[in-house]
């Protein structure tokens, strides 16, 4: 009997051992379907939304795997070391003598990093969709229906037709920054606030000079992308507000601690951050009526009346401090020196002083948008892991139905989800306030119309390199004319020169020359070691090389150095591999010079439209008159209808260094 009670005791081992086993393996499964999950996500999202968001993806990974840092400290603190008690119930029995007492506490805490870390990847996900798909395609679509009727107007010099897109009735004006009239203002409105701005930018910028198609949009898209990827980035002042909150909550429920006392501090805290959220908004909302220009209709005197298409907005109209006592007074002089050594904390510009706390108003502000952000999705996290039960008997208790606990805790995360929109109309408020007027950013401004300026003239550039191809060619065709008519005096019996072998002078040529016998080799169909002209062309097309009539008939004539009308695979290399070292050793910029005394056909050192377009219509090319007229409006950046050659010279610089 002992016998057989070991062998079941066994048996049972290793059926335990087995199962065990599955389960791991089963785990293991788990975690590698979840980790390809994750990444194919990552992966997915990056491909669906534009570069100017790409750093959004990167600062939410940075997050999360700050949380992912918190998830493996708290796991450590609960596993048992070195054959003694995890430090978590070292602690517990220290302190309440029990070593299982805090281990609950512990495992809630790496519960509800979780759900942060997920509640953060749906919101940021919900963030990505309003800033790019909802907010930026707004303004593309004002820009954009703007520019048709502003171009309409100018062509037709019919102002009236611009006054009237941007016309607010009296009725929609908000200067008081009303949030009700903020979310029922008419889509038309929020076009004509958005136009003005965009106006007034253009013709008040200081930093560089704004043709009237600058992509205003463009420019608040690559912003708002920079404020959303530094709401997701939580710095440490944004953790030391956080950790004050929590402490001011912990330090409420520390005595005489309940369910219910939890659950109703857990309803003040979603009340306090709602009320941040939307106090925040109101406050954006005002800034944003001080910001935007006003008519010359709505200028109160007379005297201010100009004939500009807009005017100077409110907050201008503003005194300048003259006092230099912007601290409150009796404020220790320590705290002064460190709001004004490290803080810079000086007196803000007009447009600063909208925001609280002066100069440091925008940064303030920034750090409160991006709180109460963090707020929300540790509140939904805290809902989802931790309150949902006690929701959803609340439910219970007033109306005496488990569904009606559910429905009011399906309400609140939607709750959760307005304020986290309401979060992200603010921020997308805050990137308009704080990229015009005196906080234009110089360097991403000047970036974007650079971008502008190769966008505008892509064809026109490619129409350069293409007549930079057309120069080698000829520069080539030349200096094999002059080698075949040498050959031809120094033949002694034919006029004819006999073809020599290409010999390769280095390691590339080697290999191009190889690849070109394998080429060569795979159109000579019939082994003849010589291919027919038809055949040349296509050869010549596999290597991306197009010539089709004459082109090609002077390129093979060349080629054929025993007039035999067929091409060898010397005859084809002794071109085809000097014409491609030729591409790679001249530059563009080493050419300005001719390609500009090309275009200046009488020599006087400047170029007209009529003239570029002469020359261009003489080299046979089927050129697009449109893109010409584009690339010269390019070249002619002071519009006085000519371009010399510094002006030319500067533009090919600028080409290149793009390129």
């Amino acid at each position: 009997e002992g016998g057989e009670g070991e062998k079941d005791e066994k048996a049972e081992e290793e059926a335990e051992a087995a199962i065990k086993t599955r389960w791991g393996f089963a785990f293991v499964t788990i975690i590698i379907v979840f980790s390809v999950g994750f990444e194919s996500g990552v992966e997915f999202i990056k491909e669906k939304i534009p570069e100017d968001l790409q750093e959004v993806v990167s600062a939410l990974l940075e997050e999360l795997t700050t949380l992912g840092f918190l998830g493996f400290a708290f796991f450590i603190t609960t596993v048992p070391i070195g054959g003694s008690e995890s430090l978590i119930a070292q602690a517990s029995m220290y302190s309440l003598h029990e070593p299982e007492a805090l281990e609950e506490l512990f495992e809630g805490l790496h519960y509800l990093v979780f759900f942060v870390s997920l509640s953060f990847i749906m919101c940021t996900v919900l963030g990505l969709y309003h800033f790019h798909w909802t907010g930026n395609a707004a303004w593309a679509r004002y820009e954009a229906q703007g520019l048709e009727v502003t171009t309409a107007a100018n062509k037709s010099k019919d102002l009236e037709a611009t006054r009237r897109v941007l016309a607010i009735p009296p009725e929609f004006s908000n200067p008081e920054g009303s949030l009700m009239k903020e979310w029922s203002k008419p889509d038309h409105i929020c076009q004509a606030e958005y136009l003005r701005i965009r106006t007034r930018f253009i013709a008040e910028c200081e930093e560089v000079t704004l043709s009237e198609d600058f992509p205003f949009h463009t420019y608040l898209q690559k912003r708002a992308s920079e404020v959303f990827s530094g709401m997701i980035k939580i710095t440490p002042y944004d953790w030391l507000a956080t950790w004050l909150l929590l402490s001011l909550f912990f330090g409420v429920v520390q005595e005489g601690v309940t369910a219910d006392r939890l659950l109703a501090l857990y309803w003040f805290l979603l009340l306090l951050i709602t009320a941040l959220c939307l106090l925040l908004q109101a406050k954006m909302v005002w800034i944003k009526q001080q910001l935007i220009p006003r008519l010359p209709s709505e200028l109160q005197s007379s005297a201010n009346r100009t004939d500009k298409l807009v005017c100077a907005p409110v907050y201008k109209d503003q005194s300048t401090f003259s006092s230099n006592s912007y601290l409150p007074k009796g404020t220790p002089q320590t705290v002064q020196s460190f709001l004004k050594h490290v803080l810079n904390y000086r007196i803000g510009t007009k447009q600063e002083r909208l925001f609280w706390f002066s100069s440091l108003g925008p940064i303030v502000m920034s750090h409160l948008i991006r709180l109460s952000m963090f707020w929300s999705i540790i509140s939904l996290a805290m809902l989802l892991s931790h309150h949902m039960p006690g929701v959803v008997h609340l439910g219970v208790e007033l109306f005496g139905h488990v569904w009606t606990g559910w429905v009011i805790f399906i309400t609140i995360v939607v709750l959760h989800g307005v304020a986290i929109a309401i979060i992200y109309v603010t921020a997308r408020v805050y990137t308009l306030c704080t990229s015009i007027e005196m906080l234009v950013d110089e360097e991403l401004l000047t970036k974007v119309v650079r971008d502008q300026k190769y966008e505008k003239c892509q064809k026109a550039i490619e129409m350069l390199f293409t007549l930079h191809f057309y120069m080698q060619q000829l520069k080539f065709v030349a200096e094999m004319a002059k080698e075949d008519e040498a050959a031809a005096r120094q033949s002694t019996g034919s006029a004819t020169p006999r073809s020599v072998a290409f010999e390769p002078k280095s390691e590339e040529e080697k290999k191009a020359m190889e690849e070109l016998r394998q080429l060569f080799e795979m159109y000579d169909r019939d082994k003849s070691g010589e291919l027919s002209p038809d055949e040349v062309g296509e050869l010549l097309g596999t290597m991306g090389v197009r010539m089709q009539g004459k082109e090609l008939d002077n390129l093979i004539r060349l080629m054929d150095k025993d007039a035999s009308g067929e091409i060898s695979l010397d005859e084809l290399a002794g071109v085809m591999l000097s014409r491609k070292k030729m591409e790679k050793e001249v530059k563009l910029s080493e050419v300005g010079t001719e390609l500009f005394e090309m275009f200046d056909q009488d020599g006087q050192g400047e170029i007209s439209l009529d003239e570029m377009i002469m020359t261009l219509e003489g080299l046979g090319k089927n050129w697009d008159m449109e893109d010409i007229r584009n690339f010269f409006e390019v070249l002619d950046a002071d519009g006085g209808g000519t371009v010399d050659k510094q002006e030319f010279m500067d533009f090919i610089a600028d080409v290149e260094a793009i390129k």
